[in-house]
């Protein structure tokens, strides 16, 4: 039986826009603790508050186990946006106040995922959340991405959805839309973010530090009203899902994509609705006809600090995550 005190300690975090998962685990594997923050940290889009706020629920999550810094062997941080050279420096400061710069390995919050899951070009990772990215590897075994360009840039993301369903209901309606289902999407919207005008929620959207998990949240019940057969929701998801297609496809001619049926790793909230992903399959069921569908068996929580034990030659895997009851 391994001696927790004394085994070598795990810090992983997984930071994306919406939320902030982050678990302390042991080289046996065994889970000693984990928090969930909300909202997220892209740190691309408010360096300076995306920074605090990831150091602060690391902080939270030792406080909690009764732990310092100098307590944890290794710390791996996944995180949205950690391309941006602005964000990764003022990062590395403060994990440098914290002294433990040296000992900390960095990568996006969606790489960690994919190398995890899958080590060939077999599949390629889907990512829709509050943003969207795809990965895939070529013949080369190098990574290739498609989409991932920016919260603003990246058409089809959750964040897009709830744009999209906004600037449908800031605009008189359209002749062709149907009163009813115009209404009901109205009343939803306001229903979701707890206002009676649509003036205010415009106005209390854009006065929020967190804008782009706020307005992705609505995506969720969006695609409820879709399954319900709302036209307009019903054509924002699929315009949706046609934006997303349209980068799988992309991104499977780069890399040359060999195999007859597609199989996706999933990842994000928006890809969780079964829903969204039939539409997905209905977009690419001319190029594709299975899509085969993997899903993360842990939280995300734990691959940043399970790809820094291979990079480290720590013998630990998803499979001794799993005999231990991880959190899911």
């Amino acid at each position: 039986m391994s001696d927790n005190s004394t085994s070598k300690k795990i810090l992983s975090l997984d930071a994306g826009a919406s939320k902030i998962r982050l678990v302390v685990f042991d080289e046996f594997g065994h889970t000693l603790g984990s928090m969930v923050k909300n909202p997220g940290a892209n740190i691309s889009i408010n360096p300076e508050e995306s920074s605090k706020k990831i150091i602060k629920s690391m902080s939270d999550l030792l406080d909690s186990l009764r732990l310092g810094y100098d307590d944890i062997n290794h710390y791996s941080l996944g995180i949205a946006g950690i391309s941006d050279d602005k964000g990764r420096d003022m990062l590395f400061k403060r994990l440098d106040d914290k002294q433990i710069s040296n000992i900390t390995h960095l990568s996006s919050d969606v790489n960690p995922i994919f190398e995890i899951n899958c080590s060939d070009d077999s599949a390629i990772l889907v990512s829709v959340g509050t943003g969207f990215i795809c990965l895939g590897r070529n013949q080369d075994s190098k990574i290739i991405k498609a989409g991932g360009k920016g919260l603003e840039l990246d058409a089809g993301s959750g964040y897009w959805i709830g744009k999209e369903l906004i600037l449908n209901l800031s605009f008189s309606r359209d002749m062709e839309q149907d009163e009813n289902e115009f209404s009901e999407l109205l009343d939803m919207t306001l229903k979701h973010y707890q206002t009676t005008e649509l003036n205010n929620l415009l106005d209390g959207i854009m006065d929020s530090d967190d804008k782009y998990s706020t307005i992705a949240s609505v995506s969720k019940p969006l695609i409820s009203l879709a399954k319900k057969e709302n036209q307009i929701a019903l054509s924002i998801i699929q315009q949706s899902t046609q934006h997303v297609a349209e980068h799988i496809l992309t991104l499977a001619d780069q890399i040359s994509y060999l195999n007859d049926d597609l199989i996706i790793i999933a990842n994000g909230g928006v890809l969780e609705d079964s829903f969204y992903r039939q539409s997905l399959e209905d977009a690419l069921s001319f190029d594709f006809e299975n899509i085969n569908w993997l899903f993360p068996s842990i939280s995300t929580a734990y691959y940043p600090g399970l790809l820094s034990c291979k990079l480290l030659g720590i013998n630990i895997n998803v499979e001794h995550i799993l005999k231990d009851n991880p959190i899911v």
